[in-house]
């Protein structure tokens, strides 16, 4: 008997099992890294956040200030209201001061316990609506430095097509 040999020059139907496979492997690793990094906070309601093309993110999440419409938001405590921090002439914001320097002070006992040193202790966020003028903003940033804290962050919505 004689054997029959392919002539190279048929055409050969494509083997849908091997690119099944290869579809199936791209959608799980496109999947895990969309999984892989979680928000480390939650966005503020009514808070329209500004647009960044950063995609450095923050490593710990300690303290977070919302300055909205209506208040100014400590660790989603109300502090005072937004206008009267637009009205007065004063950088600081005195009762944002406080809560955050008794805020300060306990998490430079905590590094202090853990070993670490106090004064890098506290990251601070800063959840700011867009639409809030500058003026809003930089009393409120201006206090969180006389309060002690070096480390601020803005929260930002993350845009597509970051920049390392």
């Amino acid at each position: 008997m004689a054997r029959k040999t392919r002539k190279y020059s048929e055409d050969v139907p494509f083997s849908l099992t091997s690119m099944m496979d290869m579809m199936t492997i791209i959608l799980v690793f496109m999947i895990k890294n969309m999984d892989a990094e979680g928000q480390l906070l939650t966005q503020a309601e009514n808070l329209i956040l500004p647009i960044s093309t950063s995609k450095v993110q923050p490593k710990t999440v300690s303290l977070t200030v919302v300055v909205d419409a209506n208040y100014v938001i400590a660790d989603n405590e109300k502090v005072v209201p937004t206008a009267d921090v637009l009205a007065q002439e004063d950088l600081l914001v005195t009762k944002l001061d406080e809560i955050l320097k008794d805020r300060r002070a306990i998490e430079q006992e905590h590094a202090l316990k853990m070993g670490l040193p106090a004064d890098e202790a506290g990251n601070i966020i800063v959840q700011i609506d867009k639409n809030i003028p500058y003026d809003a903003m930089y009393k409120v940033m201006a206090t969180c430095g006389f309060s002690g804290y070096t480390n601020i962050a803005f929260a930002v919505m993350q845009k597509n097509g970051g920049e390392e």
